[in-house]
Protein backbone atom coordinates (compact mmCIF):
# COMPACT_ATOMS: atom_id res chain seq x y z
CA UNK A 1 0.00 0.00 0.00
CA UNK A 2 1.18 3.17 -0.74
CA UNK A 3 1.62 5.72 1.85
CA UNK A 4 -0.56 5.92 5.43
CA UNK A 5 -3.67 5.59 6.01
CA UNK A 6 -5.79 8.68 6.61
CA UNK A 7 -5.71 10.16 10.34
CA UNK A 8 -9.89 9.54 10.35
CA UNK A 9 -9.15 6.13 8.83
CA UNK A 10 -6.93 5.55 11.76
CA UNK A 11 -8.58 6.83 14.61
CA UNK A 12 -12.19 5.12 13.41
CA UNK A 13 -10.19 1.74 13.66
CA UNK A 14 -9.17 2.87 16.68
CA UNK A 15 -12.66 3.41 17.59
CA UNK A 16 -13.93 0.35 16.16
CA UNK A 17 -16.49 1.99 13.28
CA UNK A 18 -14.10 1.30 10.19
CA UNK A 19 -15.56 -0.68 7.75
CA UNK A 20 -14.93 -3.71 6.64
CA UNK A 21 -12.58 -2.76 4.12
CA UNK A 22 -11.34 -0.14 5.91
CA UNK A 23 -10.48 -2.56 8.40
CA UNK A 24 -8.38 -4.55 6.07
CA UNK A 25 -6.34 -1.89 4.58
CA UNK A 26 -4.95 -0.65 8.13
CA UNK A 27 -4.21 -4.04 8.71
CA UNK A 28 -2.21 -4.36 5.89
CA UNK A 29 -0.90 -1.09 6.28
CA UNK A 30 0.48 -2.33 9.65
CA UNK A 31 1.87 -5.62 7.81
CA UNK A 32 4.58 -3.39 5.85
CA UNK A 33 6.76 -2.57 8.71
CA UNK A 34 6.75 -2.13 12.68
CA UNK A 35 7.42 1.15 13.27
CA UNK A 36 3.15 1.40 12.09
CA UNK A 37 2.17 -0.52 15.22
CA UNK A 38 4.12 1.96 17.14
CA UNK A 39 2.30 4.99 15.11
CA UNK A 40 -1.07 3.25 15.59
CA UNK A 41 -0.52 2.71 19.13
CA UNK A 42 0.50 6.24 19.71
CA UNK A 43 -2.32 7.43 17.87
CA UNK A 44 -4.44 5.27 20.55
CA UNK A 45 -2.50 6.30 23.68
CA UNK A 46 -3.46 9.89 22.76
CA UNK A 47 -6.66 9.31 21.94
CA UNK A 48 -7.59 7.46 24.91
CA UNK A 49 -5.94 10.28 27.25
CA UNK A 50 -8.38 12.51 26.12
CA UNK A 51 -11.38 10.41 26.09
CA UNK A 52 -10.21 10.38 30.15
CA UNK A 53 -11.26 13.91 30.21
CA UNK A 54 -14.98 12.67 29.29
CA UNK A 55 -14.79 9.58 31.55
CA UNK A 56 -13.49 11.99 34.55
CA UNK A 57 -16.37 14.26 33.58
CA UNK A 58 -19.53 11.24 34.12
CA UNK A 59 -17.52 9.64 36.90
CA UNK A 60 -17.68 6.71 34.85
CA UNK A 61 -13.95 5.81 34.02
CA UNK A 62 -13.89 2.26 32.16
CA UNK A 63 -16.81 2.31 29.53
CA UNK A 64 -14.01 2.80 26.63
CA UNK A 65 -12.31 0.00 28.45
CA UNK A 66 -14.71 -2.26 28.27
CA UNK A 67 -15.49 -1.42 25.13
CA UNK A 68 -11.99 -2.24 23.91
CA UNK A 69 -12.05 -5.41 25.66
CA UNK A 70 -15.46 -6.44 24.44
CA UNK A 71 -13.75 -6.15 20.68
CA UNK A 72 -10.56 -8.04 21.44
CA UNK A 73 -13.03 -10.78 23.13
CA UNK A 74 -14.44 -10.80 19.07
CA UNK A 75 -11.52 -10.82 17.54
CA UNK A 76 -8.90 -12.80 20.11
CA UNK A 77 -7.11 -13.13 16.70
CA UNK A 78 -6.09 -9.76 16.14
CA UNK A 79 -3.07 -8.97 18.17
CA UNK A 80 -3.25 -5.12 17.29
CA UNK A 81 -6.81 -4.78 18.79
CA UNK A 82 -5.25 -6.75 22.39
CA UNK A 83 -2.43 -3.91 22.02
CA UNK A 84 -4.46 -1.00 21.88
CA UNK A 85 -6.93 -2.51 24.59
CA UNK A 86 -3.56 -2.44 26.85
CA UNK A 87 -3.04 1.28 25.71
CA UNK A 88 -6.45 2.14 27.33
CA UNK A 89 -6.23 0.17 30.38
CA UNK A 90 -2.94 1.61 31.26
CA UNK A 91 -4.55 4.87 30.76
CA UNK A 92 -7.49 3.94 32.54
CA UNK A 93 -5.37 2.51 35.30
CA UNK A 94 -3.28 5.89 35.95
CA UNK A 95 -6.38 7.62 37.07
CA UNK A 96 -6.20 7.23 41.48
CA UNK A 97 -8.21 8.42 43.77
CA UNK A 98 -6.71 11.07 46.74
CA UNK A 99 -7.06 10.41 49.96
CA UNK A 100 -10.11 12.88 51.27
CA UNK A 101 -8.76 16.40 52.34
CA UNK A 102 -9.35 17.75 56.41
CA UNK A 103 -10.82 20.85 57.01
CA UNK A 104 -12.46 22.60 60.01
CA UNK A 105 -15.51 21.37 60.64
CA UNK A 106 -17.31 24.46 59.58
CA UNK A 107 -15.62 23.97 55.97
CA UNK A 108 -15.49 20.71 55.80
CA UNK A 109 -16.17 19.16 52.56
CA UNK A 110 -14.90 15.98 50.61
CA UNK A 111 -12.48 16.97 47.65
CA UNK A 112 -11.38 14.25 44.94
CA UNK A 113 -8.39 14.52 42.31
CA UNK A 114 -7.85 12.15 39.74
CA UNK A 115 -4.29 12.09 37.46
CA UNK A 116 -3.75 11.23 34.32
CA UNK A 117 0.09 10.42 33.15
CA UNK A 118 1.12 10.28 29.51
CA UNK A 119 4.60 9.09 28.33
CA UNK A 120 6.20 9.12 25.06
CA UNK A 121 7.15 5.89 23.69
CA UNK A 122 11.16 5.58 23.23
CA UNK A 123 12.68 6.94 19.67
CA UNK A 124 8.94 9.04 19.50
CA UNK A 125 8.18 12.49 20.66
CA UNK A 126 4.27 13.35 21.96
CA UNK A 127 2.64 16.41 21.41
CA UNK A 128 -0.85 17.21 23.65
CA UNK A 129 -3.29 19.97 25.32
CA UNK A 130 -3.48 20.61 29.46
CA UNK A 131 -7.07 21.42 30.08
CA UNK A 132 -6.05 25.12 30.41
CA UNK A 133 -5.19 24.55 26.89
CA UNK A 134 -1.27 24.79 27.87
CA UNK A 135 0.68 22.80 24.81
CA UNK A 136 2.87 20.43 25.75
CA UNK A 137 5.96 18.31 23.35
CA UNK A 138 7.34 14.86 25.09
CA UNK A 139 10.64 13.82 24.25
CA UNK A 140 11.41 10.33 23.72
CA UNK A 141 11.11 8.14 26.93
CA UNK A 142 9.33 11.01 28.86
CA UNK A 143 6.47 11.26 30.72
CA UNK A 144 3.93 13.97 32.42
CA UNK A 145 1.07 13.70 35.24
CA UNK A 146 -1.35 16.25 35.79
CA UNK A 147 -4.44 16.02 37.97
CA UNK A 148 -8.38 16.69 36.79
CA UNK A 149 -9.41 19.08 38.04
CA UNK A 150 -6.48 21.42 39.25
CA UNK A 151 -5.68 22.42 42.22
CA UNK A 152 -7.80 25.60 42.84
CA UNK A 153 -4.80 27.65 43.68
CA UNK A 154 -2.59 26.13 40.74
CA UNK A 155 -1.90 24.09 37.57
CA UNK A 156 1.06 21.70 39.08
CA UNK A 157 2.53 19.14 36.66
CA UNK A 158 5.06 16.78 37.11
CA UNK A 159 7.57 15.50 33.99
CA UNK A 160 10.63 13.54 33.92
CA UNK A 161 12.52 13.34 30.67
CA UNK A 162 12.19 16.22 28.76
CA UNK A 163 9.26 18.30 27.75
CA UNK A 164 8.78 21.73 25.92
CA UNK A 165 5.47 23.62 27.20
CA UNK A 166 4.05 26.66 26.25
CA UNK A 167 1.55 27.71 28.87
CA UNK A 168 -1.83 29.44 28.96
CA UNK A 169 -1.79 33.19 30.62
CA UNK A 170 -3.57 32.78 34.15
CA UNK A 171 -2.63 35.67 36.71
CA UNK A 172 -4.91 34.11 39.09
CA UNK A 173 -3.46 30.25 38.60
CA UNK A 174 0.22 29.99 38.02
CA UNK A 175 1.66 27.02 36.35
CA UNK A 176 4.15 24.72 38.34
CA UNK A 177 6.15 22.14 36.44
CA UNK A 178 7.79 19.90 39.53
CA UNK A 179 10.37 17.94 38.33
CA UNK A 180 12.27 14.62 39.07
CA UNK A 181 9.95 14.00 42.77
CA UNK A 182 10.34 17.83 43.43
CA UNK A 183 14.14 18.10 42.92
CA UNK A 184 13.43 21.02 40.80
CA UNK A 185 10.03 23.52 40.48
CA UNK A 186 9.10 25.90 37.63
CA UNK A 187 6.99 28.11 38.29
CA UNK A 188 5.24 30.39 35.71
CA UNK A 189 2.31 32.77 34.81
CA UNK A 190 2.52 32.18 31.04
CA UNK A 191 5.48 31.46 28.70
CA UNK A 192 7.63 29.40 26.80
CA UNK A 193 10.19 27.07 27.84
CA UNK A 194 11.64 23.63 28.07
CA UNK A 195 12.77 21.74 31.06
CA UNK A 196 15.49 18.68 30.20
CA UNK A 197 15.51 16.40 33.36
CA UNK A 198 16.09 12.42 32.81
CA UNK A 199 16.61 10.50 36.13
CA UNK A 200 19.91 8.81 34.36
CA UNK A 201 21.67 12.11 33.84
CA UNK A 202 21.48 13.59 36.94
CA UNK A 203 21.25 16.76 35.78
CA UNK A 204 18.20 19.18 35.15
CA UNK A 205 18.03 22.02 32.13
CA UNK A 206 15.56 24.87 32.31
CA UNK A 207 15.64 27.30 29.19
CA UNK A 208 13.42 30.06 28.56
CA UNK A 209 12.09 30.92 25.34
CA UNK A 210 9.94 33.96 26.28
CA UNK A 211 8.44 35.40 29.53
CA UNK A 212 9.68 34.81 32.54
CA UNK A 213 10.08 31.74 34.85
CA UNK A 214 10.99 31.42 38.85
CA UNK A 215 13.43 28.18 39.45
CA UNK A 216 12.72 26.88 42.98
CA UNK A 217 15.78 24.36 43.75
CA UNK A 218 18.35 23.31 47.13
CA UNK A 219 21.67 24.58 46.79
CA UNK A 220 24.88 22.56 48.01
CA UNK A 221 24.34 24.26 51.47
CA UNK A 222 21.06 22.44 51.56
CA UNK A 223 19.26 26.32 51.14
CA UNK A 224 16.39 27.23 48.85
CA UNK A 225 17.17 29.46 46.30
CA UNK A 226 14.46 30.96 44.08
CA UNK A 227 16.10 32.49 40.64
CA UNK A 228 14.41 34.35 37.92
CA UNK A 229 15.54 33.37 34.29
CA UNK A 230 14.92 35.61 31.84
CA UNK A 231 14.51 35.24 28.15
CA UNK A 232 17.34 33.27 26.69
CA UNK A 233 18.90 32.03 29.65
CA UNK A 234 19.19 28.05 30.42
CA UNK A 235 19.89 27.26 34.13
CA UNK A 236 21.56 23.83 34.56
CA UNK A 237 20.95 22.22 38.04
CA UNK A 238 24.01 19.35 38.67
CA UNK A 239 21.91 16.97 41.49
CA UNK A 240 25.23 15.41 42.45
CA UNK A 241 27.02 18.29 44.01
CA UNK A 242 23.78 20.82 43.61
CA UNK A 243 25.33 23.37 41.72
CA UNK A 244 23.92 25.60 39.80
CA UNK A 245 25.02 27.30 36.21
CA UNK A 246 23.12 29.88 34.43
CA UNK A 247 23.91 31.31 30.80
CA UNK A 248 22.74 33.14 27.48
CA UNK A 249 22.05 30.38 24.85
CA UNK A 250 20.25 30.55 21.52
CA UNK A 251 17.50 28.37 22.60
CA UNK A 252 16.91 27.09 19.12
CA UNK A 253 19.47 24.46 19.78
CA UNK A 254 17.28 24.07 22.69
CA UNK A 255 13.91 22.81 21.62
CA UNK A 256 15.13 22.01 17.93
CA UNK A 257 14.14 18.13 18.77
CA UNK A 258 10.08 19.25 18.74
CA UNK A 259 10.59 19.21 14.88
CA UNK A 260 12.69 16.34 14.77
CA UNK A 261 16.40 17.71 14.77
CA UNK A 262 19.19 17.85 16.64
CA UNK A 263 21.06 21.23 16.79
CA UNK A 264 24.77 21.89 17.84
CA UNK A 265 27.65 24.35 17.71
CA UNK A 266 31.14 23.47 19.72
CA UNK A 267 29.01 21.09 21.88
CA UNK A 268 31.06 19.14 24.39
CA UNK A 269 30.90 15.19 23.24
CA UNK A 270 29.23 14.27 26.46
CA UNK A 271 25.96 16.75 25.66
CA UNK A 272 25.85 15.11 22.27
CA UNK A 273 25.74 11.73 23.13
CA UNK A 274 23.34 12.43 25.43
CA UNK A 275 21.07 13.96 23.55
CA UNK A 276 21.80 11.06 21.00
CA UNK A 277 20.41 8.46 23.24
CA UNK A 278 17.59 10.05 24.14
CA UNK A 279 16.59 10.95 20.82
CA UNK A 280 17.34 7.48 19.19
CA UNK A 281 16.75 5.12 22.50
CA UNK A 282 20.31 4.08 22.74
CA UNK A 283 23.35 3.87 24.80
CA UNK A 284 27.02 4.86 24.39
CA UNK A 285 29.84 2.94 25.56
CA UNK A 286 33.06 5.01 25.50
CA UNK A 287 36.15 3.50 25.40
CA UNK A 288 38.85 6.08 24.81
CA UNK A 289 38.12 8.81 27.27
CA UNK A 290 40.07 11.52 25.50
CA UNK A 291 37.30 11.52 23.40
CA UNK A 292 35.35 13.50 26.45
CA UNK A 293 36.82 16.40 26.02
CA UNK A 294 36.06 16.60 21.96
CA UNK A 295 33.14 18.95 20.42
CA UNK A 296 31.08 18.78 17.71
CA UNK A 297 28.67 21.43 15.45
CA UNK A 298 26.04 20.26 12.99
CA UNK A 299 22.60 20.10 12.24
CA UNK A 300 21.00 16.72 12.22
CA UNK A 301 17.92 16.20 10.91
CA UNK A 302 16.09 13.13 9.04
CA UNK A 303 19.08 10.34 9.46
CA UNK A 304 19.28 7.37 10.53
CA UNK A 305 21.59 7.03 13.60
CA UNK A 306 24.00 5.03 11.59
CA UNK A 307 24.49 7.78 9.11
CA UNK A 308 25.09 10.26 12.16
CA UNK A 309 27.56 8.11 13.87
CA UNK A 310 29.11 7.96 10.06
CA UNK A 311 29.33 12.36 9.94
CA UNK A 312 30.76 12.28 13.74
CA UNK A 313 32.99 9.49 12.55
CA UNK A 314 34.47 12.08 10.08
CA UNK A 315 34.69 15.71 11.70
CA UNK A 316 35.60 14.05 14.97
CA UNK A 317 38.17 10.98 14.64
CA UNK A 318 35.80 9.01 16.35
CA UNK A 319 35.57 4.98 15.32
CA UNK A 320 32.25 3.74 16.52
CA UNK A 321 30.57 -0.05 16.38
CA UNK A 322 26.58 -0.68 16.64
CA UNK A 323 25.97 -3.69 18.94
CA UNK A 324 22.39 -4.70 18.03
CA UNK A 325 20.32 -6.02 21.05
CA UNK A 326 19.55 -10.11 20.59
CA UNK A 327 18.56 -10.37 24.28
CA UNK A 328 14.19 -10.74 24.15
CA UNK A 329 13.04 -7.24 25.87
CA UNK A 330 9.43 -9.40 28.20
CA UNK A 331 11.89 -8.33 30.94
CA UNK A 332 12.40 -4.91 30.25
CA UNK A 333 13.15 -2.01 27.47
CA UNK A 334 16.95 -3.14 25.74
CA UNK A 335 18.70 -0.40 24.42
CA UNK A 336 21.06 -1.20 21.35
CA UNK A 337 24.92 -0.41 22.29
CA UNK A 338 27.36 2.09 20.40
CA UNK A 339 30.76 1.56 20.97
CA UNK A 340 32.97 4.57 20.60
CA UNK A 341 36.89 4.89 20.46
CA UNK A 342 39.35 7.34 19.32
CA UNK A 343 40.54 6.35 15.50
CA UNK A 344 43.95 5.26 15.07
Amino acid sequence: MKGSPEADLLLAYIKGSALENEKKEVENWLKENEEHEKELLQIARIYYSQRTHERIASRDPLPVLENIRRRVRQKKQNVWLRRIATTAACIAGIIVFSTFMSRPKEEIRETMSQHITIKSNPGMRTRFSLPDGTVVYLNSESSLTYPVPYDPKERRVSLTGEGFFNVVHNQDHPFTVSVLDSSLNVRVLGTEFNIQAYKEDNLIQATLLSGSISVEMNDNEGKTRNIKLLPSNRLTYDLSDKKIFIKQVNPIYDIAWIDGKLMFKDTPIPEVLSRLSHFYNVKFDVKDPVIESYRFTGTLQNRQLSQILDYIKISSNIDFRINQVTEDDSNGMKHTTITLWKKK
